[in-house]
């Protein structure tokens, strides 16, 4: 019987060393193509441009130029829309205070068959609701409708008209009514016609196609 002849001592040790190397870089060839890159994240993919990832995160000029644009109209949409709700609402309010001012006019003619006069201002020559004779037909309606000569007192004659706090300036005596638009409302009659009563809407430059007035305007 033929007697196998054995490799010698120092190339068993070289063969298994080369087969441990062979299954080492084969384990790391499997976890290298076989893993998902964001497993090492240390390592770019080909696929990814060689730049920082805050780089591509990061918003342009151009971009925050066109954010600011865009939240700029919105606020100015949105302001716009809120200034035309307030002209809106005071213009209702002062023609319902116009409308109180005419009935409670017309009330002081039944009982006194006169209206309260005063033909300081004449809404054909006068435009400026600040001016001086503006209050003094302002202070002589109050002082007729109200029967006192500031909101506050008790009244001395028949009151006919109460008239909300907003309506009414109380600084000086005697008071006088006030528009939204804080101007006097003025105030013209000679005590047998119809008085005439209006509000310049917060114009002081003659602009009476935005009157708001208790005669129709044509």
């Amino acid at each position: 019987m033929t007697t196998p002849t054995l490799a010698p001592f120092h190339q068993k040790i070289f063969t298994h060393a080369k087969s441990a190397k062979r299954g080492r870089f084969s384990a790391l060839s499997f976890l290298k193509f076989r893993i998902p890159h964001f497993a090492f994240p240390n390592q770019i993919p080909p696929s990814r441009p060689l730049r920082p990832l805050r780089e591509q995160s990061a918003f342009t000029l151009v971009e925050l130029l066109a954010v600011i644009t865009i939240i700029g109209i919105l606020a100015g949409l949105t302001l716009g829309a809120a200034g035309a709700v307030r002209r809106h609402g005071a213009t209702s309010t002062a023609k319902a205070e116009v409308a109180a001012l005419q009935a409670a006019c017309d009330r002081f003619y039944a009982d006194n068959n006169s209206y309260p006069s005063n033909s300081a201002v004449n809404p054909s020559s006068s435009f400026t609701p600040s001016a001086t004779m503006y209050t003094t037909a302002g202070q002589a309606l109050f002082t007729n409708l109200v029967g006192s000569a500031t909101l506050t007192a008790a009244p001395t004659t028949k009151r006919y008209l109460e008239p909300k706090p907003a309506m009414v300036y109380t600084t000086g005596t005697p008071n006088y009514f006030v528009d939204p638009w804080g101007y006097a409302y003025g105030y013209n009659s000679d005590g047998i016609n119809a008085p005439l009563i209006w509000s310049t809407a917060g114009t002081t430059k003659g602009e009476t196609n935005k009157w708001i007035t208790s005669w129709p305007k044509m």
